[in-house]
């Protein structure tokens, strides 16, 4: 028993450290871009050895996955349903509107995801892993798109692989301009907007 907690706590004491240390390349890309992750500034923001930091990731790449997988992990947690299910109109209502909330309150969430995308442009190892940030993201909005289409609340005619493509693309059009001119357009009349794109093809 005692082995077992012993055991348990080391496990615990891990994840905090790697924990740490993948906050804290999060913090630097932020703050300087990619320019300024360095492993060691990484380990010395962390509070750790740099002997620790290479324990925990192989190599820098490494590294930014699992800051891409933290980045995963804030909005998969952004778009969890509460209370009673919403239809998919619903759904794509709350991106624009959570997407605001981010943008207003945790803009290096963003910051992060332009610095990951424009790295990748030049870096090929980076490709896998901005792949695996818009492959998730085209799925989701899929999903919801398609539930949308089978329910009729959006035009049964609509394509749904382009009709993702457009919410992403405007989504993340969105979050650029916002911060390049520290304004966006408001959520509700940017998915009115959107709304309005999809029913003209009803006509």
């Amino acid at each position: 028993m005692h082995a077992t907690n012993q055991k348990q706590r080391h496990t615990q004491r891990g994840e905090a450290q790697k924990q740490n240390l993948v906050n804290a390349a999060y913090d630097i890309i932020a703050e300087q871009g990619f320019e300024g992750l360095r492993t060691r500034e990484v380990a010395l923001r962390a509070q750790l050895n740099i002997s620790t930091l290479h324990y925990y990731f192989a190599s820098k790449e490494d590294l930014v996955r699992s800051v891409a997988q933290r980045l995963l992990g804030e909005f998969k947690t952004a778009r969890e349903p509460q209370g009673a299910p919403v239809s998919a109109v619903e759904r794509l209502e709350k991106e624009f509107s959570e997407q605001t909330s981010v943008l207003r309150r945790r803009p290096a969430t963003y910051v992060v995801v332009m610095e990951l995308f424009t790295r990748s442009l030049h870096d090929q190892k980076m490709r896998p892993i901005v792949q695996e940030l818009l492959d998730s993201w085209e799925k989701h909005f899929m999903e919801v798109v398609t539930d949308g289409v089978r329910a009729g609340q959006i035009p049964a005619d609509s394509d749904i692989l382009t009709t993702t493509k457009a919410l992403q693309s405007l989504l993340l059009g969105r979050a650029l301009l916002s911060l390049l001119k520290g304004t966006s357009t408001a959520s509700d009349l940017m998915f009115a907007q959107f709304s309005r794109w999809l029913s003209s093809s009803r006509r």
